[in-house]
């Protein structure tokens, strides 16, 4: 099945879950919805392909997803690089990394998350779910929120936690916190292979996501590249939305 059919067949099968997810979550704009435009199912179609070129060149599976700031658009981008890569037949992990505001939860309901696995209350089975009936993406979700994120996030549990699911899965990608005024990404990032950044169409201040990319780049995070999100793109129809638009655009030197 061709990539276009099989996001047609997806669509079709899953159209009431994309709505409702929808309904729980305003700013997750899933690409399974039904009034997904073809640019935007097209956008993380290419963002996908290349982050498979990435993962052979330089062997990453585990990549995070951050912004400079909150409310950039990285949750949205997260979801849809998860499902975008699921599409093309990759076991994909969703991990909610950010203990401190997590929204995954609001996309599908799990009674326990991260925080449980790290504290030794259950196991990483016991945790992880299929985003869909037979789907090959599954979700870690945060969990409780706990007083001490950053501590357990630069334990060497969440290190085990890491190298469990880069064993079960080809791809994991973990939403983290905003990268600028939290060490959360920093510590996280000593333990994952790739890092891309998020920034909101004329919203995002260029000097902030310099400073985002100089934070990962002391702290020895490979940033892979950038997506822009909240791009506003005219449709064939009579008006015209905000969507987030997934784009990359590779290393400075490229």
């Amino acid at each position: 099945m061709s990539s276009n059919s099989k996001s047609k067949h997806r669509h079709s099968k899953h159209g009431k879950h994309g709505k409702h997810s929808r309904s729980l979550v305003k700013e997750i704009f899933s690409l399974m919805s039904d009034n997904a435009p073809t640019y935007y199912v097209e956008a993380y179609k290419m963002l996908a392909t290349n982050i498979e070129f990435i993962a052979v060149a330089q062997d990453c599976k585990n990549i995070m997803v951050t912004s400079a700031l909150p409310d950039e658009g990285k949750t949205n981008c997260a979801v849809n690089l998860a499902l975008s890569l699921e599409g093309y037949g990759k076991t994909v992990c969703l991990v909610d990394c950010d203990l401190r505001k997590p929204s995954l939860h609001r996309l599908k309901r799990h009674p326990v998350g991260l925080t449980h696995v790290l504290k030794g209350e259950v196991s990483l089975e016991e945790a992880i779910f299929p985003y869909e009936e037979e789907s090959k993406l599954c979700l870690l979700l945060g969990g409780m929120i706990p007083p001490n994120p950053t501590e357990l996030l630069a334990s060497k549990k969440m290190q085990r936690v890491v190298d469990s699911l880069a064993e079960k899965f080809d791809f994991v990608i973990y939403d983290t916190p905003p990268c600028l005024g939290i060490s959360d990404v920093s510590v996280l990032g000593r333990y994952l292979d790739a890092a891309i950044i998020v920034c909101k169409h004329e919203s995002t201040d260029k000097r902030l996501a310099a400073k985002a990319k100089s934070n990962l780049d002391n702290a020895g995070v490979n940033v892979i590249g950038a997506i822009l999100s909240e791009y506003k793109a005219e449709s064939n129809m009579e008006s015209s939305y905000y969507y987030s638009y997934g784009g990359y655009y590779g290393k400075e030197d490229d």
